[in-house]
């Protein structure tokens, strides 16, 4: 079998599965099982408990050295801060609402790296690029999560003068006190000093852990509703274009011949911005008074997008 056809069937065996179990989560929330007030439960038993775990148990099976590499911090900030600026240029002038022009900024960078690309790494490569991941994912989340608020708030304030301040200890607090975050840190501390787990209680993690992939991808997809799309299909292409194509191919860039990071590295990299919107972003628009209805389409039209264009990367990546 020609290796291009090899490498193709390996990459739709894994990203077929991923999708096949969001659009289930579609159907059981269009049946009736799942409704909308519990969409936010599942998401945070995943993200506060089964999430937690997986990063946990997947960073303490490495010695730090195996897993923390500089160059991958130096590729995802860079990537970070150009994809950035590209952003905020290419649709801060938009003649639109103040609310859907945060919401749109905020659409074409915040990526679901913890809910798909996870899974993704996990099953494409190892748990070694799962704990990896884990790492980008917790340097990155704080810059995610500060610059959507300020983007949101920003917005906002120009939409209307008496919008509320910020709160920005409780937006810190908030970063210091999230799960995964308090994963990351303590299994960093665990991998250095290569401090070894009790049995009963690595399975206690183990078991924590396998909830975590099935529960994230059931409730992205109870997470959809169609209903805005075709009141925003070329703002909506727009951020998938940036989000699943140029993103990651900034990365790629700068991780070959800017960078020069290991294969493993790369890959991981550029895997991770290659995501779909997250579900976070829904809920922070919400809480901040932005376009949700937009960030509902967004998170719907870049999923979707994402299961051809996720393929294509591991498909390239694969080849090169």
């Amino acid at each position: 079998m020609p290796d291009f056809l090899k490498i193709l069937l390996e990459v739709i065996s894994i990203t077929i599965p991923i999708f096949a179990v969001i659009a289930i989560g579609f159907l059981i929330k269009r049946k009736g099982v799942i409704k909308d007030e519990h969409v936010p439960l599942l998401n945070k038993l995943t993200y506060n408990f089964g999430l937690s775990a997986l990063v946990f148990i997947n960073i303490t099976k490495y010695k730090l050295g195996e897993i923390f590499n500089l160059g991958i911090i130096k590729v995802i900030y860079s990537t970070f801060f150009i994809t950035l600026v590209v952003v905020f240029l290419s649709f801060y002038f938009l003649k639109i609402n103040n609310k859907t022009k945060g919401a749109v900024i905020v659409s074409s960078y915040r990526s679901n790296m913890a809910f798909v690309g996870m899974p993704v790494l996990l099953y494409a490569y190892s748990s070694l690029a799962a704990a990896k991941a884990s790492v980008v994912i917790a340097f990155l989340m704080p810059l995610n999560i500060i610059s959507a608020v300020l983007f949101f708030k920003f917005m906002d304030l120009r939409e209307q003068q008496n919008s509320r301040k910020i709160n920005f200890w409780r937006v810190i607090l908030g970063i210091i006190s999230d799960p995964v975050i308090i994963a990351v840190v303590i299994g960093l501390i665990i991998s250095y000093f290569n401090f070894k787990i009790p049995d009963p209680v690595n399975k206690i993690f183990e078991i924590l852990s396998g909830i975590a992939v099935p529960i994230a991808l059931i409730s992205i997809g109870a997470s959809f509703k169609f209903s805005h799309i075709k009141n925003n299909v070329k703002y909506l292409s727009f951020i998938s274009m940036i989000k699943l194509v140029i993103m990651p191919l900034i990365a790629l860039i700068l991780s070959i011949y800017v960078f020069r990071v290991e294969k493993l590295d790369r890959d991981i990299i550029c895997i991770l911005f290659g995501m779909p919107l997250a579900v976070a972003t829904f809920i922070q628009s919400e809480k901040y008074s932005s376009d949700s209805d937009f960030i509902s389409s967004a998170l719907i039209t870049t999923t979707i997008a994402s299961a051809f264009t996720i393929s294509a990367w591991l498909f390239v990546l694969k080849l090169i």
